[in-house]
Order: C-alpha cells, then sequence, then structure tokens
C-alpha cells in the first residue's frame, strides 16, 4: 500500500466530518459502497481530543474472575513438536539450523515456550470432575484473572520498551498472560501489538492474509477455502480497506479518530517486534523458516482484513434467499402441489416456532418486517402483494464461483505469474527429480528454503550460498534408521493435514452464556459463565491480556489482530457475546445490460434507477507456490498452482454469487451485506468497553448497540444481568418478502436500520436466568431467512433444563454453575429431546425382547443425563453401549421417519436441505447446534397426539398414522441393533471415542495432545463480583 494512498483516503474522512461527520452518539449512515477511483490530495486527519480517565480506584477490582483459554499463551512449540518421538531428529534438525538459518537474519525457536500448552490440561479436566464440585477446588480447572497493579509482584517476567516514542511495561505473570502497563493510552496500545506479535507472530501472519482472501498466496496450494469465501463474501481491493479507515474515522468523530490513533498505536508495536526479530535479536516461529515464508511490516488494512475475516465468519446472518427459491421449486415439483410444496417449506424453515427456545420471552416482533408473510411463495398472489419479491426461472440459477486455480510451471502446463512464480517455495525438495523418497530430502528442503517472492533476490542468493555447504552436512541424515526416516516423513507431512480445509475449522457461530439473577446465588450477586466457542487451534485463535494505560482498565480475550479486548472484564463488570445468526443480509437481483460504453472487462451492466450501470470487476492473478504446508505426495511435491480471482460487483448490492433468468430475462444474483465496506465500524463498543464506559444495564445497551454484526451480548455486575441482540438490521422496504430475493433496481432499498429499542433486550429476567447458545434471542423475533434450526430442540435446550433446575435449588455457588456447565458440555442432544419422544411412542404398543433390552438401556442413560462422558478416564464413555446405539439409530431414524426431507438431500446434484443431518461432536468442539433434532421430535410428538405446535405437512414416516410411524420407528431400532452386532452382543457396543476427541488444528508445525470432547466456549470466565465502583 502506497502512503499517498493512504493519506488520501484520510483527507477524505476529515472533509467527511467538516461537512457533518456525527460522534459516536449519532454516527452516519453506511455507505457500504466501494472506493472511488480517484481519491482527493493527501492530508492527515486531526487526532481525538483528551480525553479524562474514568474515575476509579487505580486497578480496583471488585469481584472475583476465573479464565481458561487452552492451550496456552505462547504461540511457540518449536522444533521439539515437529520432531516428538522420532529419536535423533530433533538434535539433526537443530544442528542444521543452528549452522546454516541463522545466516537469514531470523532465529526460529527450537524449544517449545512454557506456556505453550499450560492451560491444555486443566481446561480438559473439568469433564472428569466429580459430582458435588466446591468453589475452591475450581482453581484446579480455571485460573485467577484478577486486575493487577504493576508492583503486584511475583512477577514471573517483567520487561520494559522504550522505542519509537513509546514506553511500556509488561509484566507476564504465572500462566505466561501479559499485563500491559504504559502511562498514555498510546503506550498501552503499543504494548498490546508488541505481545499480540510475540504470542501469535505467525497466526497474525495467516490472518491478515486469510482475510483477504490471499492466504494461498502465502501458504502455497494446501487450501483454497479461506480464499474462496473471501473472493463471495468480502472481496475487497487494498485501497478499499483503506477508504475504510478513513469512513470509520468520517462517522464517529473523535470516536473514529481514536480507533484510528488506537490501531496506529497498536501497528506501530507489531512493527517494533517485527524489527527486532528481523534483526536477529528475537526468536520466531519456525515456520517462517520450515515453510519458505518472508516476515513482513504490518499495516493498520491488516487489522481491516482480520476484522474482515471476524465479521464473515461470527457476525453474519441471512443472505441465503436463493436456496429458498431452489428448495420452494424442488418441493413443488416432487408433491406436484404449490400447496403442500410451500407447506412443507414452511415446516422446514422453523422461521417462527412457538416451541423453540429463546433467551428471552419478551416478544419483539421488531424487525423489518415484524412478521413473516403467510403468503405460498409459488401462489400467483405473490406478485401482487410483494412487487419486490423475485422467483427466478426453475433450474436457470448457477452458481458463480470467482476464485479458480490450477496446476502451472512444469513441462505442458501453463506459466505461473509472477516473476520467479515457477519456482516452488522449497526447490531443493525434489523438484527436479520429482520425487520426495526420504525424510532427508524433506530435510533438504528445509535447508534450501528460498524467498522466491517478488523482491526477494538478496534472500535467495543468500539462500544460494548457504546451500553450498549441504554436501558436507548432509551425511548426517544418515543417523537416522530407515523407521525413523519414515516417521518423520509422516510427522512432516501431516502438516498439510492442520492446513487443508483451514475454513472448515472455524466455526460458523459459536459460544454459550449460563447467567443468574443475584436472588437464586449464595452470596446474594449474580453469576455467570460465559465465552466464545471458537474451536481449537495451535496456537489459539484468541489471545489473552490485560491492559492498564491512560483510560484504558480491562482484561480479557482479543482475537488475534485486533487492537482491543472483545470479550473480558472491567474493574466491576464482565461481559462475553455469542454469535446472533439475525438476518443483516440479503439477496438481490439485479437486471442485466449492456452499457453505451461496454467495459473492458466484458462483464456488461446491470440496471438500476434506470440506468445501466457497468459491473465492478476486481481481475487477479498470483501463484500460491509449493511448501511443506502442501502435499508431499510424490506427484505434488513442488507443483505451484496458477490462482484467479475475478470477482464481479455492484455498487449498491454487493458482490455476484450468481446468475439466472426470470421470466427469460438474465440477471445477476448478488448478496448485499449491511456490514459490507463497513468492516471496521464494528471496532466502537471494544473502545468503549476498554475504557470503562460500561458502568450499568443502559450503559451496556448503549455500548453493545454499536455492536453491526450479529451478537447476543452478555453483561452481569454485582447487581445485574442483562442479554442485548446487537447488528445492523436493514430496514427493508414495502413490497419484499424477506425470505425470497428482492430487486436490486433502485426501487426497494434499505432506508437505515432498526432502532435500538427494537432489539431483543432483557435484563434480570422473571425466570432468573439467561441461557444463550446461538439460539433464538426472543419470542416473536424471526430466524434469517434460510436458518432452520430454531425448532422444538435446540442445544439451548440443554442450558435451559440445568438453569431452571439452579433457580429450583437456590442458594447456588460459582462451582454450581460451573458443574452445570460443565455437565452441559457433554450432553448429546438426541438423547435429552429425541430419545424420550421415541421411547414413548414404542411403549405404545407391545415390543420385542430385543426391543425391550435397548429401551430400558436408553431409559437408563436419558434417566443419568444423556451423556457422551468418560469421567474415570479409562478411554471408554461411561454408557458406552447406550451412546453406541445413539449413533446407530439416529441416522436410521432420519432415513425411515424423514423420507420428505431426504427427498431433498440431492436435487441434480444439489443438497437443497436447509441444514445437514446432524452437528455431531468432533474435532472442533461444537456440536448440535444444528441437524434433523427438532424434525424427529416433533413427528414423533406429533404422531403420538402430543405436539402443541403440530407440522403443516412435514409427518412421521410421510404419514398421518399413527401405527405406520411406530412401525417405522421400530424399524429403525431394529437394524441399529443389528447393525451393533445384535443384543447379545451389547456388552461389546463401543465408540471410537477418538473420533470425538478434541483435536486443535495446527496453523503450523506445533501439535498437542487430543482431549476429551467438550461442547463448551474456548475462551470461559467464571464471574461474580461483589462491588461496583
Amino acid at each position: 500500500m502506497k502512503p499517498g494512498l493512504l493519506l488520501s483516503a484520510l483527507l477524505s474522512a476529515s472533509l467527511l466530518a467538516a461537512c457533518g461527520g456525527g460522534g459516536s452518539s449519532n454516527p452516519a449512515p453506511v455507505s457500504n459502497t466501494p472506493t472511488p477511483s480517484n481519491p482527493p490530495t493527501p492530508e492527515t486527519p486531526t487526532g481525538p481530543e483528551p480525553r479524562p480517565s474514568n474515575v476509579t480506584a487505580p486497578f480496583a477490582d471488585y469481584g472475583t474472575v476465573l479464565n481458561i483459554l487452552p492451550p496456552g499463551q505462547d504461540d511457540i512449540g518449536g522444533v521439539a513438536n515437529l520432531s516428538a518421538d522420532i529419536p535423533g531428529l530433533g538434535d539433526l534438525l537443530s544442528t542444521l539450523f543452528d549452522d546454516l538459518v541463522a545466516e537469514t537474519g531470523l532465529v526460529p525457536a527450537l524449544s517449545k515456550e512454557p506456556h505453550f500448552d499450560d492451560q491444555l490440561g486443566l481446561y480438559d479436566a473439568l469433564v472428569r470432575s466429580e459430582p458435588g464440585l466446591t468453589d475452591d477446588q475450581l482453581g484446579d480447572y480455571f485460573k485467577a484473572a484478577p486486575l493487577l497493579a504493576p508492583e503486584a509482584g511475583n512477577w514471573e517476567s517483567e520487561q520494559t520498551l522504550d522505542a519509537a516514542g513509546y514506553q511500556v511495561d509488561i509484566k507476564r505473570d504465572n500462566f505466561g498472560v501479559p499485563h500491559i502497563f504504559g502511562e498514555s493510552r498510546r503506550d498501552a496500545l503499543f504494548g498490546v501489538g508488541y505481545v499480540t506479535a510475540a504470542d501469535r507472530l505467525f497466526l497474525l501472519d495467516v490472518l491478515r492474509r486469510a482475510g483477504r482472501g490471499e492466504l494461498s498466496r502465502f501458504l502455497g496450494p494446501a487450501d483454497f477455502s479461506f480464499d474462496e469465501d473471501i473472493a463471495v463474501n468480502a472481496p475487497y481491493r487494498e485501497e478499499d480497506r483503506t477508504t475504510m479507515i478513513a469512513n470509520t474515522i468520517a462517522r464517529f468523530g473523535d470516536d473514529g479518530a481514536q480507533v484510528f490513533d488506537d490501531a496506529t498505536n497498536y501497528v506501530a508495536g507489531l512493527n517494533q517486534y517485527v524489527a527486532d526479530a528481523r534483526s536477529g535479536l528475537l526468536q520466531v516461529p519456525v515456520e517462517y523458516v520450515a515453510l519458505g515464508v518472508q516476515l513482513e511490516p504490518f499495516v493498520i488494512e491488516d487489522v481491516v482484513a482480520i476484522a474482515t475475516l471476524i465479521q464473515g465468519i461470527f457476525a453474519g446472518g441471512g443472505g441465503n434467499e436463493h436456496n429458498n427459491v431452489l428448495l420452494l421449486q424442488a418441493l413443488e415439483a416432487q408433491t406436484g402441489s404449490k400447496e403442500i410444496a410451500c407447506d412443507l417449506w414452511k415446516d422446514l424453515r422453523h422461521g417462527t416456532d412457538p416451541e423453540s427456545s429463546v433467551t428471552t420471552t419478551t416478544s419483539f416482533a421488531t424487525q423489518s418486517p415484524p412478521t413473516l408473510p403467510d403468503i405460498c411463495p409459488l401462489s400467483g398472489e405473490l406478485a401482487g402483494q410483494f412487487p419486490g419479491a423475485v422467483m427466478f426461472d426453475a433450474g436457470s440459477f448457477q452458481t458463480f464461483d470467482p476464485l479458480s486455480h490450477e496446476p502451472c510451471g512444469r513441462p505442458g502446463q501453463p506459466e505461473c505469474p509472477e516473476a520467479l512464480g515457477n519456482a516452488p517455495a522449497l526447490p531443493g525438495t525434489g523438484v527436479v527429480g520429482g520425487l520426495v523418497d526420504t525424510v532427508g530430502d524433506l530435510l533438504g528442503g528445509i535447508l534450501s528454503l528460498s524467498f522466491l517472492d517478488d523482491g526477494g533476490q538478496a534472500l535467495s542468493q543468500q539462500w544460494a550460498s548457504l546451500t553450498r555447504q549441504l554436501p558436507a552436512l548432509w551425511t548426517r541424515k544418515d543417523t537416522l534408521t530407515e523407521q525413523q526416516q519414515q516417521q518423520a516423513m509422516q510427522r512432516i507431512a501431516a502438516i498439510e493435514t492442520g492446513i487443508q480445509g483451514l475454513r472448515d475449522g472455524f466455526p460458523s457461530v459459536m459460544s454459550n452464556a449460563l447467567l443468574l439473577n443475584a436472588e437464586h446465588s449464595a452470596s446474594g450477586q449474580p453469576l455467570a459463565v460465559f465465552g466464545p466457542q471458537t474451536s481449537y487451534f495451535v496456537p489459539q485463535l484468541l489471545l489473552e491480556m490485560a491492559v492498564h494505560g491512560g483510560d484504558i482498565n480491562t482484561r480479557g480475550m482479543t482475537f488475534t489482530g485486533l487492537p482491543y479486548v472483545v470479550i473480558g472484564r472491567g474493574p466491576d463488570f464482565a461481559w462475553s457475546a455469542t454469535s446472533g445468526s439475525s438476518d443483516l443480509t440479503d439477496v438481490r437481483v439485479v437486471q442485466r445490460c449492456e452499457p453505451a460504453e461496454p467495459p473492458a472487462h466484458g462483464e456488461g451492466g446491470y440496471q438500476v434507477n434506470g440506468q445501466c450501470q457497468p459491473f465492478d470487476v476486481i481481475d487477479e492473478q498470483w501463484v500460491a507456490r509449493w511448501n511443506l504446508a502442501s502435499s508431499t505426495d510424490p506427484e505434488a511435491v513442488g507443483q505451484n498452482e496458477a490462482v484467479t480471482r475475478r470477482v464481479i460487483r455492484t455498487e449498491e448490492y454487493g458482490p455476484v454469487i450468481g446468475f439466472a433468468t426470470v421470466s427469460g430475462m438474465p440477471v445477476a444474483v448478488t448478496r448485499q451485506r449491511s456490514t459490507y465496506f463497513a468492516e471496521l465500524d464494528t471496532a466502537l463498543p471494544f473502545l468503549q468497553a476498554s475504557r470503562n464506559d460500561v458502568h450499568d444495564v443502559e450503559s451496556f445497551y448503549d455500548v453493545f448497540h454499536n455492536t453491526t454484526g450479529s451478537f447476543n451480548w452478555f453483561y452481569i455486575d454485582d447487581r445485574d444481568i442483562a442479554f442485548f441482540h446487537s447488528g445492523d438490521y436493514p430496514q427493508r422496504a414495502n413490497g419484499i418478502h424477506p425470505e425470497l430475493p428482492s430487486w436490486g433496481n433502485g426501487q426497494y432499498d434499505w432506508n437505515g436500520f432498526i432502532p435500538q429499542q427494537a432489539h431483543p433486550q432483557a435484563s434480570n429476567p422473571d425466570r432468573g436466568y439467561l441461557a444463550s447458545w446461538n439460539n433464538r434471542p426472543a419470542r416473536d423475533w424471526w430466524a434469517a431467512d434460510a436458518h432452520a434450526p430454531y425448532g422444538s430442540a435446540h442445544r439451548n435446550d440443554i442450558l435451559d433444563v440445568r438453569l431452571q433446575q439452579l433457580v429450583q435449588e437456590g442458594s447456588v455457588t460459582r462451582a454450581r454453575m460451573v458443574e452445570a456447565m460443565g455437565d452441559a458440555a457433554t450432553v448429546d442432544l438426541r438423547g435429552q429431546e429425541i430419545v424420550p419422544a421415541a421411547l414413548a411412542l414404542l411403549a405404545s404398543a407391545p415390543v420385542t425382547g430385543d426391543q425391550d433390552s435397548a429401551i430400558r438401556l436408553m431409559q437408563d442413560w436419558v434417566g443419568n443425563g444423556a451423556l457422551r462422558r468418560d469421567r474415570d478416564g479409562d478411554g471408554n464413555y461411561d454408557e458406552e453401549a447406550a451412546v453406541a446405539l445413539m449413533d446407530a439409530w439416529y441416522p436410521l431414524m432420519i432415513d425411515i421417519l424423514l423420507p420428505q426431507i431426504t427427498a431433498v438431500e440431492d436435487v441434480d446434484g444439489r443438497n437443497l436441505s436447509l441444514m445437514g443431518r446432524d452437528n455431531k461432536p468432533g474435532a472442533g468442539g461444537s456440536a448440535y447446534n444444528n441437524g434433523y433434532y427438532g424434525y424427529l421430535e416433533r413427528v414423533l410428538e406429533q404422531a403420538a397426539g402430543n405436539s402443541a405446535s403440530p407440522y403443516r405437512a412435514l409427518r412421521c414416516a410421510d404419514s398421518d398414522d399413527l401405527a405406520t410411524c411406530r412401525s417405522a420407528l421400530a424399524n429403525s431400532l431394529n437394524q441399529a441393533i443389528e447393525q451393533l452386532g445384535g443384543i447379545a452382543s451389547m456388552d461389546s457396543w463401543n465408540v471410537d471415542e477418538s473420533q470425538d476427541q478434541i483435536q486443535h488444528r495446527a496453523i503450523g508445525l506445533a501439535t498437542v495432545p487430543a482431549i476429551h470432547w467438550q461442547n463448551r466456549p474456548t475462551f470461559q470466565q467464571v464471574v461474580e463480583f461483589t462491588g461496583h465502583r
């Protein structure tokens, strides 16, 4: 990024502010438009006005807060992780690195840092805790998280940074958590940047490239999932990110200028660490050497790129109206009836299911529109009642994929783009021979790393001189036996596993929260156990710190690459979040046309406000160069890929996601997201929380209403608990059907966003608690267009039943709250919600002996909580046979009881079901967020005549007959028993627990052991305050 470009965009911000860009209380409307082609002349904006610190005792701490964030604070596993369990390999690698790598100027860390995984054991141990947990035992599973003064003592390490005009003290506690102390806010933010680089340097690099949709440019062809995701949902040029910075300054006045200052100081801290590392003063993660990637300075646009990643993954909702069209058309074709098709679609949607779990029982029919229409979209009345709605022609929709890649650089293949693009990042790993036969070849590749990106000629020459020493060194590889070489080969080849499908490791929704009113606790103060559920990585995506300086006084976690604590605590309050998934994205349909002056890109244009506007096309190419993160299959070694990103965008309605016809007319289908081109705006609430603008429920509402993404926010102090559902939810024009695509022609544009009071919110609810696990936020708040999990069975039911029990018990302690959460973390939702209905239906008629044995087995399991728990640590679930039967029975229930749904799982190669069958336990931890759970529970209850809210058209075994449903259910049970080997072998029914275990996905070379499956937050706080400012 050229400096002048940033300055020119910032001048634009200054001008906008001078012309009425407001402060944080009245931000200007979001423009969501691309960068002008000719930015104005450069000028630096004015900084924020000086602001006094909030009045509070320095480093005051008014309560007890515990937390946990596995595996640990440090990010460096060193070569020891690469060579673990392979005698001799670690010594060989260390010797070779000592001889060669230091000469590059980057000093790789070869040994594991002390706090790399020291919280993993605490986290894992909770699942084996015995019933009757007490407060004084919580230290076995969590660490204390106080706000400490600099003179608190007992610091494990202390460091003073006095550089580039900043002065900050960084003191680390016995878990390596940095406590940052600056005289001023700018000093503190500099320290935040420095410790972020110290603790997550390689991850920072991965995330800033992933947020740009260019991860393959950095890590090679191992994975394109992030690049594909960003190309579809957040395709920006670099100047667009610069403009977003300027827009944030303009929209939020002094607070906007403060965000810019904070980001500037944060990036300065990052770059101080980078400068020290590049000069050889600090060790860097070994990935930089082993993968052949460069360590480059950071810019503010990197913060925008990472914010884009978070907004796109965790903060979205809606934007799938076109899938409803496809599903409706498929259902009509299958049923032969428009009416039945519409009824079945509404059943599958769960748009406003009266039995769905909600965080507040207060009605919020406040979206735009307030309610979902009853009209059948397939009827002839649609156009008259909803002229802005679009149903494209059946069979005409084609997905547009803006990212493609193909092999390049070898004989018979096209040339790779960019200078030196034909050379892989590891030219010594068998490119000439084409094979990697032994670990020696791979080690040779590590030793002959080539920084051949454009501009890397000097380093390339340096490596060339170093590799001339290889022949003398290479005899050392013979110190490894053939078996050890093979083991090492497998270990190094496993590196690619952590990188491949990396985007899939990121959950689309996250987190849970349990909060209890004061009157039900033993102390008379509210209690909370909450945190974000962001899957598991090495190093973790999240990073903990305590920050003090100027008006900042906070501790908690941030998402790596952001300058603020995002979830955490102040002196007398704490907050957390869960993903909201509400509808802030609409699919638009634009009519294609040919402008009078056809654009050079050849994609033509679209009609808006009576004019033919040219599409904006981003056309880019780069090379994804092979390295050790890529496939080590012999044919793939050294194979580069040419990547092409061709994005088609509209100025008003976002990027194109597909093409179709409407009554034969060619159209483009786009996705309009309210946070598009406003990714950085969501920094505002974290700026405000960091300086403790939050001091009670109302101020909590005011601050977190400024969050632009869809989240549920939770608050606790010594008196109150509260909840607020945030997001820029559009005010839609009349004539739009919120579940269907709408015309993007200027006639049906949004008119701002719904006001603060329209957002679901609650404090100290009458039922005594708040619970959230990515469920529906409030009664009468409809689910986003194609979001279907809000049925009668949802994982938040697991929390509801436990919190209801705690309210009945009374005198609840922190430990009792943790125990309830820990139990919930091992519950099989299918056992809690579906099995009771199934057993009741089976009991309505005589059963066979085998069925009776299976029924009694499942009754006992359900009575004990339906847990997937290995409390004694013997490697088997405590009720292994029941878990095995559940796993076998559930998919057979679906196949036999839900033929109306399975029929849409493959329609011309497309799965049109609105959600997956089963979100089962696995490596990412999070489970049971979506699946056919509600469908099965309700059709079973419906067949038995026990459903309070029966479906319109969905039936058990596609029949209204009780006997037919029961027979089908019994058949599914019989098949499950047979699949497991019969009742006689029940004692040997087993589950491969390793398939459920949490596996920390490696972003780099380091690994940690698998741990017992738990469905709980990655970072988690246990909170009880006893005083207030």
